[in-house]
């Protein structure tokens, strides 16, 4: 739930719609902006200052609120607050990490990350700075709770349950060589605006604060970076796991940009989740999205998705 309630967090489209009503729905004209305007695809309801294709998007167009002035003066702080922030991840976390995005927000940036070395994931940090001083705040670097300890279980689940995810990655692959109708979004876009943990173009992973069964690993991760995956996948306590506590959301798009998402594409991939009982352990919540990805949320959920209900979600134990 924690996944789904960070998504709805993110919707701001209704705002934008408003006044795109008032500049153009008065007359009735369709302005290139307005809701009812044929987009390049020949799309209705998708207007391309809002949507992108799936296919291109790489996070062009996202935004936090309140992004101020740090929006403005990015060129200025860039290599200073990504190398504050490879230091504060390398200290706290024991971790290597590439720097992919700065966005803004009210007191600073947002820095999207993803690891590197064995251990895979994507977070992000928040950098303050100073404009009174020009200055990047690096003894005030910190991460929302929780936020890149996520990052890291959800990444040692990936490394010593490796066939299990690749049984995962190989039926997704399946489903979108076999369908023909689905796609996932783009690696760019995952770099960029991403940080949902462990992630690929079709999924994300993430593990909840009181996972018992990972805790004993990140715990050795943490005194250990060198452990040897044995060490690690030992240390693993199989018998404290509970499904609930491993969310996999799987995200869906049609490849036709003129196609809606139906029952009839979405059906079989809930069937095919349902009955494979190889996959890694987690509750499953898989998501069928249109065509177009909301620019400024970096999301493609919209009315139109479909999902099974939250409440009945699919798991394995």
């Amino acid at each position: 739930m924690e996944v789904l309630n960070t998504m709805v967090g993110k919707r701001m489209m209704m705002i934008c719609f408003a006044s795109t009503l008032l500049l153009g729905g008065c007359l009735n004209i369709p302005t290139k902006n307005s809701p009812n305007a044929e987009n390049e695809d020949g799309v209705k309801g998708r207007p391309s200052d809002f949507y992108e294709s799936v296919l291109t998007y790489t996070g062009d167009g996202y935004f936090l609120p309140y992004g101020g002035k740090a929006e403005k003066a990015e060129d200025q702080y860039r290599d200073e607050v990504e190398k504050a922030t490879k230091e504060y991840i390398k200290r706290e976390y024991k971790t290597d990490i590439e720097v992919h995005n700065l966005v803004g927000n009210q007191d600073g940036y947002t820095v999207f990350f993803e690891s590197k070395g064995r251990l895979h994931f994507y977070s992000t940090a928040i950098v303050p700075i100073d404009f009174s001083e020009k200055r990047v705040k690096k003894e005030s670097i910190w991460t929302q709770e929780d936020e890149v300890e996520k990052g890291l279980r959800t990444a040692l689940y990936a490394y010593i349950k490796e066939d299990e995810f690749n049984v995962l990655d190989n039926q997704i692959q399946e489903i979108v060589d076999t369908n023909g109708e689905v796609v996932g979004t783009t690696v760019e876009a995952i770099q960029n605006v991403g940080g949902d943990a462990y992630e690929t173009p079709y999924y994300f992973v993430q593990s909840l604060s009181d996972d018992e069964a990972i805790q004993p690993v990140y715990d050795l991760y943490m005194k250990n970076p060198d452990a040897s995956k044995e060490e690690l996948m030992d240390a693993y306590q199989e018998d404290l796991f509970d499904p609930a506590d491993l969310s996999f959301v799987i995200n869906l798009y049609m490849k036709d940009p003129k196609k809606e998402p139906v029952q009839e594409v979405y059906n079989p991939i809930m069937i095919a989740f349902e009955e494979n009982d190889d996959l890694p352990k987690g509750n499953y919540t898989i998501n069928l999205h249109d065509h177009y990805v909301i620019k400024k949320a970096g999301s493609g959920h919209k009315k139109n998705s479909l999902s099974q209900d939250g409440r009945y979600g699919i798991y394995k134990r």
